[in-house]
């Protein structure tokens, strides 16, 4: 499962710059290509033009999207059909077949199970249907993927616990394996981990996501190691809270976690978690909205784009705005290359 929000469900234009090198991905649909009115990111045959979009859980994350993609789209006179399939692969299947019958002119789809959506992907496509994934790397081709960067979080989390704890004893809260997006952030915390030479003594895995599993097993490395334990990664901001109210008696861990929620925003105010890395979902609803624009319009995109992480702590947090308080920020995206990657700027 890809879903970035099951890490808070239970507790994330001026033209479009596009790049010259930039890759067409899966183009839009038999006389969809672009008519004049073409500024980079919409034109005038968006005009009448209906996009899918299949969530896979309600969500606050995914509702501030969805109004996100809504609002971009309507710029061009195109709309926004969203489903939501609540965690199951069965009905998100349903829905975008449902979607297909309806003749939209894209599809945007965060698979629940990336696995079950490959044979209805393969409809669209044999219908040439332009399909944009997000926070996916299995199957394809698509037109394009949108990934929040949880890989560098992990691995720049890794890194941050380093100089904090030094040699050092950490121990580190994962989520479930059935998540392909907390595998990638789990993956990159393994790797910084071993190129800083951090100490991890201990890994737990926060199943159920809730702050009192997370409390329960912060509670357990307290008392097999005490005051001994000197960092702890979190996977997510419930799982950071929790681990924030086991915390006393001398058991004072740094705590680095991800997600950038509002009722994480005052622990790091007040030091009880030391970071936290936010996703401005605002630039991934943009992201979205212009990979739409792109495919009903017949233009290209680079294959991958990527939504970069924002370490928070003290000395920013302040600045932080949640994505609720996005929604009507101004449709402006603008790309930069880091790495070997196509990256959204935020600044």
């Amino acid at each position: 499962m890809t879903v970035r929000a099951r890490r808070t469900a239970a507790g994330l234009v001026a033209a479009g710059l596009l790049l010259g090198s930039a890759a067409c991905g899966g183009g839009g649909k038999s006389g969809a290509a672009a008519s004049g009115g073409d500024d980079g990111t919409g034109c005038n045959a968006a005009k009448g033009k209906t996009i899918g979009f299949s969530e896979p859980l309600p969500d606050p994350n995914f509702k501030a999207i969805e109004e996100i993609l809504s609002k971009a789209l309507a710029k061009y006179g195109a709309k926004l059909k969203a489903v939501n399939a609540n965690l199951n692969p069965g009905k998100q299947i349903s829905d975008l077949n449902t979607l297909m019958q309806q003749q939209v002119d894209a599809l945007i789809a965060n698979p629940v199970d990336p696995n079950a959506t490959q044979g209805v992907f393969a409809q669209a496509r044999a219908k040439k249907i332009p399909i944009i994934v997000l926070d996916t790397k299995v199957g394809g081709p698509y037109f394009t993927s949108v990934h929040d960067d949880v890989d560098f979080a992990g691995a720049d989390g890794a890194k941050t616990l380093k100089s904090l704890v030094g040699g050092g004893k950490v121990a580190a809260m994962f989520g479930p394996a059935y998540a392909e997006l907390l595998n990638w952030e789990k993956a990159g915390f393994e790797a910084g981990a071993k190129q800083a030479g951090l100490t991890v003594v201990d890994r737990q895995v926060n199943q159920k996501i809730t702050p009192e599993d997370a409390k329960a097993i912060a509670e357990s490395w307290r008392q097999k190691y005490g005051r001994d334990l000197k960092g702890i990664w979190t996977f997510n901001d419930v799982s950071a809270i929790g681990a924030a109210s086991a915390l006393g008696g001398g058991f004072a861990p740094a705590i680095v976690s991800i997600n950038g929620q509002p009722d994480a925003v005052p622990l790091v105010e007040a030091g009880r978690i030391t970071a936290t890395y936010g996703v401005p979902y605002d630039k991934t609803g943009q992201a979205l909205a212009y990979a739409a624009l792109r495919a009903v319009c017949g233009g290209s995109v680079p294959k991958e784009i990527w939504i970069p992480t924002v370490k928070l702590d003290k000395k920013n947090i302040d600045d932080w705005q949640p994505i609720a308080q996005r929604v009507d920020n101004p449709f402006s995206l603008a790309f930069e290359q880091r790495d070997g990657k196509t990256y959204v700027k935020t600044s």
